[in-house]
């Protein structure tokens, strides 16, 4: 009995290191301890868990404002899979695409210096609290991991919140892989009503474009999973886009919607929402809206694929909802897939 015991706790024991969050201090709930730089304040007011969030704001001279964070990679480690909340307050657009408020992240070797850099998130205009998250492969000769959070030469307010950085082994990210795959069957969405209501299907393009409205393109040569993801492309600044409407099932409270995008040289037009996009619209039996249109987020610039999720309450009376994609006055190029909708 005591060895069963002695080999339970082991496995229990190396489940949590596989879960363990690299970043020190991530939801700043020790002030700004471990976190280099003076630019950032902690705000006790505005934030998405425990007692306290990190703030960065800038009015004028659009610098550089950073702050910063060093970790070591464990050496099982292929992917690191990175995440946080982060909320955004009139953050204007930039001369570059990359003057955004920004969660980035570059990979070093043992002497620190940089190999790689990527984005984990990139955000412009005024956001409610948003749920970022990315999986990202790890370069066979990075040893350590800077995690950046900032305003990028851009002027407006950025907070953020319980940024994690999790070392996915060889093993783990198979295992995602298989579930992920595992998911690629049409989406059908549960419900206890004695009418069968209308379910939000093929969201992750596998049967082109069926049952989504509008005229859109699906690649089989750029996708997440499976074998093909939507293509949005404009050369102007019009709406194009491509949507779907499905019920709500009875006796829920709450929506959350996710998908994977993907961008290249998305240009914004004249408002800060002119990017590429993934909405939603609530509407009654009536169908009058219940509820201005709510962002899931906005994609600018040239990004690769990236995990977005938000879950939102279900306003009074709400019966159906619609997904909208689109390039919204926007230019360039927008890829989804894998577009999913649970409730609670």
């Amino acid at each position: 009995m005591k060895k069963i015991f002695i080999l339970f706790v082991l496995v229990i024991g190396m489940n949590c290191f596989a879960q363990k969050n690299m970043v020190a201090n991530g939801g700043f709930e020790m002030e700004l301890n471990n976190w280099r730089g003076d630019v950032a304040q902690l705000s006790t007011f505005d934030k998405k868990a425990g007692k306290a969030s990190a703030i960065i704001t800038q009015y004028t001279g659009a610098e550089w404002k950073a702050i910063d964070q060093i970790v070591s990679i464990p050496k099982n480690a292929v992917a690191i899979e990175l995440s946080g909340w982060i909320k955004s307050d009139g953050i204007e657009k930039g001369k570059n695409a990359w003057n955004t408020g920004k969660f980035d992240i570059e990979f070093l070797n043992a002497g620190e210096k940089g190999i790689q850099n990527e984005s984990v998130a990139s955000i412009l205009g005024t956001t409610s609290w948003m749920f970022y998250k990315k999986i990202i492969n790890v370069p066979t000769s990075a040893s350590k991991l800077r995690i950046m959070l900032a305003l990028g030469q851009t002027n407006g307010t950025i907070v953020f919140d319980e940024i994690k950085a999790i070392a996915i082994s060889q093993d783990e990210l198979t295992k995602m892989h298989e579930e992920e795959n595992a998911k690629r069957n049409p989406i059908a969405i549960s419900s206890t009503s004695t009418n069968k209501p209308m379910e939000l299907t093929n969201g992750n393009f596998e049967n082109g474009t069926n049952s989504w409205r509008g005229t859109a393109a699906t690649s089989s040569t750029i996708f997440k999973e499976g074998k093909a993801s939507l293509v949005l492309n404009s050369t102007t600044f019009d709406w194009t886009g491509m949507d779907q409407i499905a019920d709500v099932p009875e006796n829920v409270n709450s929506i959350t919607i996710s998908g994977w995008l993907k961008s290249d040289n998305i240009k914004q037009g004249r408002e800060i929402w002119n990017n590429g996009l993934l909405n939603v619209e609530f509407t009654g039996n009536d169908n009058q809206k219940t509820s201005d249109d709510q962002s899931v987020t906005f994609v600018t610039g040239t990004t690769d694929w990236t995990f977005y999720t938000k879950t939102f309450p279900l306003p009074k009376g709400t019966k159906k909802y619609r997904i909208m994609l689109a390039l919204g006055f926007a230019s360039g190029t927008l890829y989804a897939d894998d577009i999913t909708v649970s409730f609670k």
